[in-house]
């Protein structure tokens, strides 16, 4: 396992912290993002704080304005901006944003899962620069109008769950998946496809791809939580995570484009090199490119048994992608992180943040390690890990 540092205590009693690191220009400006968690899927009090020299110094940390938890007249509203990438060739930073409604009309939570009877409705945005906000838009339907979010139309179109990350080509091309829905899917991911959205560097209009989707005997909740990455001969890497079934084991999904971006072929299993399958539960994934050797790397727990569904949580890897399959490099794998002797089997190890720093070029790992206090599984604070790629 890689050595671990306890970055930021936990939150409270029985509260976790949550943190997102991003670089948000050229040179060597981070940015922190702070939250509090206590139940599932709900993070709150989001306050930022910005270092100009790499993390040595910071600003006061201040609470973010533009995060939005409210109940509004015939349901309730989430929205809130997710950590930046920034994309080099054209200068422009991109932020993820998620608006979630849920019309009803009991008492809004945040947490989806704990009431079925509601439709959900997730759409996503790219928001370039901190001025320019664009919908994630594959079919035509109205704008979101903050003055009447329940609009039956724009429920009813364009809805898009973010993917992790966005990856870029050469020229400044930006990548960005998105989990869409069929027409008529209901309640949560269930009739979840993947799609790609692509920026074109000249004009700046984003267009979709078609989407794919998978069985419910495949991945019984559909696809979820795509990553995207630009493979070394152009090709478009999209992985997504998904869930076991009575016929399939716990498994990750891809698909790879080989036009660009514009289509995408059907899902296929994400495997090691040497042609073998690996369970993996229904967890969050990462691509990053090491820019100390050109490799590509994947963060993902990779477990020993048949999952059930999002458990458990538990090893954590990094592995070095083959990119002329692409597959996982099955010779390549270190272990980030693991349950440790005398943690509850519930502890999660797939709450994490991915970054490279800039002038050491060693990957940065920050991990809320959700579960690891057996009395009180909300309480758990931040670990940052450093994997340092090969030359």
């Amino acid at each position: 396992m890689l050595p671990r540092e306890q970055y930021l205590p936990p939150a409270g009693e029985n509260m976790a912290r949550g943190l997102s690191v991003s670089y948000v220009d050229g040179a060597l400006t981070r940015e922190e993002t702070w939250s509090t968690q206590c139940q599932s899927d709900a993070p709150r009090g989001h306050t930022r704080r910005v270092s100009a020299d790499n993390g040595r110094t910071w600003s006061e940390p201040e609470p973010m304005e533009e995060r939005v938890t409210a109940q509004l007249p015939g349901g309730g509203m989430v929205s809130g901006q997710g950590g930046g990438q920034f994309e080099p060739v054209l200068g422009i930073l991109y932020e993820k944003k998620l608006v979630r409604l849920w019309p009803g009309t009991e008492l809004f939570t945040y947490d989806y899962a704990a009431n079925h009877e509601h439709p959900l409705n997730d759409h996503t945005f790219l928001v370039e620069n901190r001025e320019r906000t664009v919908m994630v838009r594959y079919e035509d339907g109205p704008d979101f109008d903050p003055d009447n979010p329940f609009d039956p139309e724009f429920c009813a179109t364009n809805r898009a769950y973010p993917g992790v990350s966005l990856d870029f080509a050469p020229d400044g091309t930006a990548f960005y998946p998105a989990i869409t829905y069929k027409p008529g899917a209901g309640y949560s991911f269930s009739g979840g496809g993947v799609r790609l959205m692509r920026r074109d560097p000249a004009t700046g209009r984003w267009e979709p791809s078609n989407a794919q989707f998978v069985e419910p005997e495949v991945s019984s909740r559909g696809m979820l939580e795509p990553d995207v990455a630009v493979l070394r001969d152009g090709r478009v890497l999209v992985v997504c995570r998904g869930s076991d079934t009575p016929r399939t084991p716990g498994r990750k999904w891809m698909t790879v484009s080989a036009d660009g971006g514009r289509t995408l072929p059907p899902v296929e299993e994400f495997r090691y090199d040497d042609g073998s399958s690996f369970y993996s539960p229904s967890s969050i994934h990462r691509f990053i490119r090491s820019s100390r050797n050109g490799r590509l790397y994947w963060l993902a727990n990779i477990v020993e048994e048949p999952p059930r569904g999002n458990s458990p949580r538990y090893p954590l890897y990094v592995a070095e992608i083959d990119e002329a399959g692409p597959a996982v490099r099955r010779d390549s794998l270190v272990m980030v992180d693991d349950r440790r002797e005398g943690e509850p089997e519930a502890v999660q190890l797939s709450n994490f943040n991915v970054l490279e720093n800039r002038e050491t070029l060693d990957i940065e790992i920050c991990l809320t390690r959700l579960g690891e206090n057996a009395e009180r599984f909300w309480e758990s604070g931040v670990y940052r890990y450093v994997f340092s790629p090969p030359a």
